[in-house]
């Protein structure tokens, strides 16, 4: 597989995850109408209340969501330094994996939805924190 295919393929999963950020804090904001997804903490709102948690909800959310793309962004070079790309990586999965802590019960679906976005965060986190991958080498920098 050539350096482009690999940056393309890894910018696309991480654009596409950022993305997928947006189906909590539409309902949130009051944008999107869902069945399937509520802006409640079962941890955050007894202690601070539905308005306080549906504003940190919005806002995790929404900082994975420009996160995400930030790093797709910036892998391909676009918009963003390239040597950013990596950091807002890291950054974007250890909040979204916060956000998906705090509002577990806030999706009933299981799966694809819980158990893809933290696969990918935490294959990002391995990734990019222990297996050193990809080098700049394989992506053509």
């Amino acid at each position: 597989m050539s350096a482009t295919t690999l940056r393309i393929i890894i910018a696309l999963v991480l654009f596409i995850h950022g993305i997928g950020h947006a189906m909590a804090f539409l309902p949130a904001l009051g944008l999107a109408s869902t069945e399937t997804w509520h802006p409640r903490s079962r941890l955050l709102t007894p202690l601070l209340g539905d308005t306080v948690t549906r504003i940190i909800s919005t806002i995790l959310f929404l900082a994975a969501l420009f996160g995400f793309v930030g790093s797709a962004l910036g892998l391909m070079n676009w918009l963003v330094p390239h040597d950013m790309w990596q950091t807002f990586a890291v950054v974007s999965a250890v909040i979204s994996l916060l956000a998906i802590f705090l509002f577990w019960n806030s999706f009933y679906s299981l799966f694809p939805n819980k158990v893809g976005a933290i696969g990918v965060d935490v294959a990002v986190l391995i990734c990019l924190l222990w297996l050193n991958w990809p080098s700049e080498a394989d992506i053509g920098f």
